[in-house]
């Protein structure tokens, strides 16, 4: 694959090295595979089971999910997790194949007109164009918002629209037991209701304040540091976390606890505090 294509195919044989499994995390990724299973297994109880005759027809309206939440809340690993374990399930079970495109905007947006858009097809062209029967292809569009701009924002121009129009076409066109759209979004508000209306809106729940504790927990030293024990630099990143919270209205998410960890381990095991020379 050359480095200017259009998306990244990511290697779902790869276990993930940074996911913390905690329990939110966990059922929220349990519940997305169980879904995509259903469209993209075979046998009882699948989609094709139930809609025999609808198994390859792209008129169904169901054509993947949007993820909202708010920054650091591991959208976007969920859903290469969920990818993992689905084509070890799928493999496994039916001797199908998984594999992921991810796409952000900056995959796509180009200075010349009319190239974002030839991007664009060709994301989808890609993910469609198998001649193997036993291949499923889940697309992930990162922020969705920030390449398919709502079409009442003040920022919308004809460009905009423009692409607005491939994706929509492209979507339309997806066959759902053999391909699948997933998007994130920080922002709900600014998704445009064509999306909306085409992609099952689904909330990425953030981690409890437990959970980020165990978070933070995989980025100290197991032995400590600094003349401190792993539970002590512990209780001190939790005690971080929730003035965080508490005084400074920050959101529960993993990037929350994973930055206030490193910020404990850099002032009280490397010794650079913030704001000293």
């Amino acid at each position: 694959m050359s480095g200017d294509e259009p998306f990244l195919k990511k290697d779902l044989r790869e276990e993930s090295g940074t996911i913390v499994r905690v329990p939110t995390q966990e059922r929220f990724i349990e519940q997305m595979v169980s879904a995509m299973e259903y469209f993209f297994g075979l046998g009882d109880d699948t989609f094709s089971d139930h809609f025999p005759h609808r198994k390859d027809s792209k008129n169904f309206p169901f054509k993947g999910f949007i993820l909202e939440g708010p920054p650091g809340s591991g959208k976007t690993e969920a859903v290469l997790e969920a990818g993992r374990r689905l084509h070890r399930s799928l493999g496994n079970r039916h001797s199908l194949d998984v594999q992921l495109f991810h796409v952000n905007s900056s995959n796509i947006n180009r200075a010349r007109l009319g190239e974002a858009e030839t991007r664009l097809q060709r994301v989808f062209t890609a993910a469609q164009n198998i001649m193997n029967d036993n291949i499923r292809t889940i697309i992930l569009f990162d922020d969705i918002e920030t390449l398919i701009v709502r079409r009442t924002h003040s920022k919308a121009q004809e460009w905009s629209r423009s692409l607005n129009g491939v994706f929509f076409h492209e979507l339309d066109n997806l066959v759902t037991t053999k391909t699948m759209v997933i998007a994130t979004t920080n922002l709900p508000d600014e998704v445009d209701p064509a999306v909306r209306s085409r992609l099952a809106m689904r909330n990425a729940p953030p981690p409890t304040r437990d959970e980020m504790k165990e978070v933070a927990r995989s980025a100290l030293p197991i032995r400590g540091g600094g003349g401190k024990t792993q539970e002590e630099l512990l209780e001190m990143t939790a005690r971080a976390i929730d003035q965080h919270i508490d005084d400074d209205d920050e959101k529960p998410s993993f990037r929350l606890a994973l930055q206030t960890a490193i910020e404990t381990l850099l002032s009280s095991v490397a010794g650079w505090r913030r704001g000293s020379n």
